[in-house]
């Protein structure tokens, strides 16, 4: 069966279909229409995905460059003990 055979066949099937009803019509509608759906929701997906990806090592990179080296972004830590109503602070 070549290829026109079967598109010619698809087209008689879906013709048939909807001289039988709209109902059919709409039907076939979305079972056509859902492989087609799929395909452009992944295509979608990936190009996010690698778009995405790419703009965030770029950003990161840059923001490597910018930063001062000297710049200490480090929390001291205190060694002292903390007061009863410290604590009680940080609990609350």
């Amino acid at each position: 069966m070549s290829r026109n055979d079967f598109f010619n066949q698809l087209w008689s099937f879906v013709t048939d279909k909807h001289n039988q009803g709209v109902y059919n019509t709409i039907c076939l509608a979305v079972v056509l229409t859902l492989p087609l759906l799929v395909l452009l929701t992944a295509v979608l997906v990936c190009c996010h995905c690698c778009c995405y990806t790419a703009t965030t090592s770029r950003l990161e990179t840059k923001k490597k460059k910018n930063s001062s080296n000297n710049e200490d972004l480090w929390i001291s830590v205190k060694t002292v003990p903390m007061t009863p109503d410290r604590v009680a602070l940080t609990m609350v």
